[in-house]
This record gives C-alpha cells, sequence and structure tokens, in this order.
C-alpha cells in the first residue's frame, strides 16, 4: 500500500475523503430549477425545505465517512458510501415520479415542466458516492502477482 508523501495518507483514503467531500458539495448545489421567460423562479437544492432531511444525512454520511477513513477504516466508509447511493436512488426515483405528476398538471404543468432545468448536482452527488464505495479497491489497481 503506497502512502502520499506529503500527507501520508493511502490513495484509498484520498480517493474515499474526496468522494466524501463531493457529497458534501453537491448537496449545496442546485438539483433542479424551475425558470420561466428567463427569469429563475425556483432554485432546489438538497437542503431546501422539501428535501433538508435527505440533505443532512448525506452531510453526516460524509462527515463519519471522513472521519473513518481519517481513522483508516475503508471498509467501513465504503459502507456509508452504499448508504449515500441507496439515498440518491431512492430520492432520484421519487424526485422523477414528482416530476411526472407535474406534467400531468393541464396548462400549468405544462409551462413548468417544459421550464424544469435538472442541475449538475446529481453529477457530483453521484460521483461523491461511487468514489466513497471504490475507494477500498484503489490501492490494488496498481498491483500484479
Amino acid at each position: 500500500m503506497e502512502n502520499c508523501s506529503i500527507c501520508g495518507a493511502s490513495k484509498a483514503q484520498i480517493v474515499g475523503i474526496i468522494g466524501a467531500v463531493l457529497l458534501i458539495i453537491g448537496c449545496f448545489v442546485p438539483l433542479y430549477s424551475v425558470s420561466l421567460i428567463g427569469q429563475t423562479l425556483l432554485t432546489v437544492t438538497f437542503l431546501t425545505a422539501g428535501f433538508a432531511i435527505s440533505g443532512w444525512a448525506l452531510i453526516i454520511i460524509a462527515l463519519l465517512a471522513i472521519v473513518l477513513l481519517v481513522m483508516k477504516k475503508c471498509p467501513e466508509a465504503q459502507g456509508l458510501g452504499a448508504a449515500a447511493l441507496i439515498i440518491l436512488v431512492v430520492f432520484i426515483s421519487m424526485g422523477m415520479s414528482n416530476i411526472n405528476d407535474i406534467k400531468n398538471i393541464a396548462i400549468v404543468g405544462k409551462l413548468a415542466a417544459d421550464s424544469i432545468s435538472i442541475g449538475y448536482a446529481w453529477f457530483l452527488l453521484f460521483a461523491g458516492a461511487i468514489l466513497m464505495v471504490i475507494a477500498p479497491y484503489v490501492d490494488c489497481l496498481g498491483k500484479t502477482k
């Protein structure tokens, strides 16, 4: 297991911590926004009123993962990454059904559905969770038998 010459952390720890930081940042970035005639009317993040529980859960998971990674407990942090991934998959499935409900509401729904833009928070959130899940395997990538 190679360690960083600057901080002494393993590659797995560094990848896991980067994933956890991406997960935290993703909670503050817009998931989607609603605009009308060029004006943004609503921006939704994971810390917006209806989604705050999920957002804070992801932030707590990421902070716990950072603590575990600093303590060199990569498999436990991997479990937290899997939990974050499950939260995201459940949330996106619920979110897509809500967007479909908006589309089904007459003319107002048609206007709102056409003006919903998906933010790039999804990329940060999924990338962070996936990095946390694969972190323990990073140390094994460069080794040959």
